[in-house]
């Protein structure tokens, strides 16, 4: 259903375009633009308001950069009167075309005050497409900083890094020579980067082995799998993550839902949708055919007001509980998905208030190769909560990233606990959750553990204000609490009573 209403959707928006070439019409781009957002944007923009915008921003920047005065007339308000001037201007300042074209562009969307409305070169829409299908040119890791070290967090299944003697836990010194000691994030990216099939020689540090080594690597074009999990160590309880809405993240959810299941019949399931700034509303439906068999998922509105209902038909209830992890990240097909899912009962939301971004954009071609994403349709959840600027509040709030993964599996029962540190990385009854601050620090000769974390796996709102508190009187205070030493590293073990009702 959603696919065919996309499918007319685009079909209809071409319809309307005029084909002309720009060197007949050097303001053919900025004309079709125009024309598109005037009939179709979710706002009702008037003309007066595009062209006026269009006119004032090519005014400022020619200032800005070329030092130019242009003066836009307050009476040009349609679109004849906008090239008109726009060729004036051109003509008596020799400005280039191109630039004119995208200044006037850039000016006009600026008056919606809409972020998710943009104008796209064809690069630009390239890269936007592969971010949506978790596409990128690379080497195929994933780095965090520990330490002021650049360290590989994880390896993507077949990448070169997956091909090399690349090992998770590395430490990277160089690339060609150039080190990266002391550089951001931003500047290693910078080095790391380069075209398809182009090779680096990366200088590494392995702890384990206590040397340097250098890998020579070529870059490839690698897919991120969109979905990854696990079950949680000696338990039913299932973890799954899914980082975008692309095209393929239905299929990877459901076979990892089918795999998890073969280990051991779940008992419950924690989806993480932190961070996932969504992708197709399509997917957003398939989506959540895997956990409700038939249901309303979401109402849309077009700039006239006309609701149109969405629903998942021929899909499958799930039999056990779900907690959906989210935070401000969490936006538009994840919000969508997730608020769905709560109010058919089906889900509980857990950590922090949702990005809010509550409206459906349509990607349009251009004459020339271009392409405009338009914002056509609000939408809100099956009880009409509206999601567009507001977001989602979670059933239970908790800010602490790893705090909220603990909150979730308290809410399912789950009695044992062990937390660890690997690699930077917080470890939660053996799956690994990327940390910005350490979960345990040492000071005077005691372990300290984070504040949050400690407070939610105990169920005390009241263990203290600070960001690390001291493990020592809390193993005094709780028979069931214990800190372990492995290989000179901190393991928090924790057995939760048994609520008196399950007794």
């Amino acid at each position: 259903m959603k696919r065919l209403i996309m499918g007319l959707l685009a079909a209809v928006l071409t319809a309307v375009s005029v084909p002309v070439q720009a060197e007949e019409q050097p303001f053919a781009v900025t004309a079709e633009v125009f024309q598109y957002v005037l009939d179709n944007h979710l706002t009702k923009p008037t003309a007066k308001q595009l062209v006026q915008g269009a006119l004032s921003h090519v005014s400022e920047e020619a200032g800005k950069q070329a030092h130019l005065t242009l003066k836009p007339s307050e009476d040009d308000d349609t679109l004849p009167e906008m090239v008109q001037r726009l060729a004036e201007w051109q003509r008596t300042a020799r400005l280039d075309q191109s630039l004119l074209n995208r200044w006037a562009i850039d000016g006009m969307l600026a008056t919606l005050d809409d972020p998710h409305t943009m104008y796209f070169t064809r690069d630009e829409l390239r890269v936007f497409a592969a971010d949506v299908e978790n596409q990128f040119v690379g080497f195929g890791f994933r780095l965090r900083m520990l330490d002021g070290l650049l360290v590989i967090r994880d390896i993507v299944p077949g990448s070169p890094a997956a091909a090399s003697e690349l090992r998770k836990g590395d430490q990277l010194l160089a690339v060609d020579g150039k080190s990266l000691k002391g550089k951001s994030f931003e500047e290693a990216f910078a080095l790391l980067q380069g075209e398809e099939d182009s090779e680096a020689v990366l200088t590494i540090y392995r702890p384990s082995e206590k040397r340097e080594k250098q890998v020579r690597l070529k870059r490839a074009a690698v897919t991120m799998p969109e979905v990854e999990g696990d079950l949680f160590e000696g338990s039913a309880i299932g973890y799954v993550s899914l980082s975008t809405f692309g095209s393929a993240a239905a299929v990877q959810l459901r076979d990892k839902l089918e795999q998890l299941s073969r280990v051991r019949p779940l008992k419950g399931l924690i989806l993480d949708l932190r961070d996932n700034s969504g992708g197709y509303l399509s997917t957003a439906r398939d989506v959540a055919s895997l956990f409700m068999e038939e249901g309303l998922l979401m109402y849309t509105t077009n700039r006239n007001g006309v609701e149109v209902e969405t629903w998942v038909r021929n899909g499958r209830n799930v039999g056990y509980p779900v907690r959906i992890l989210v935070n401000e990240g969490t936006a538009s097909a994840s919000e969508l998905v997730a608020g769905a899912l709560r109010e058919h009962g089906i889900a509980v939301l857990v950590g922090s208030k949702t990005y809010g971004k509550g409206s459906a954009q349509q990607i349009i071609p251009l004459s020339n190769g271009d392409a405009l994403k338009l914002t056509l349709h609000e939408y809100f959840t099956p009880k009409h909560t509206v999601v567009n600027h507001v977001g989602l509040e979670p059933d239970l709030a908790v800010e602490d990233y790893a705090a909220q993964v603990v909150e979730a599996l308290r809410s399912l029962h789950v009695q044992t606990y062990r937390l660890t540190e690997e690699n930077g990385d917080t470890v939660i009854n053996g799956i690994a959750f990327p940390a910005v601050d350490p979960l345990f620090k040492r000071e005077n000769g005691q372990w300290l553990v984070r504040t949050a974390v400690l407070s939610t796996l105990l169920g005390e709102a009241a263990v203290g204000e600070q960001e690390y508190v001291p493990i020592a009187p809390y193993l005094q205070r709780h028979q069931t609490l214990k800190l372990q030493q492995i290989n000179d590293e901190p393991v928090l073990v924790y057995t939760a009573p048994i609520p008196a009702a399950s007794r």
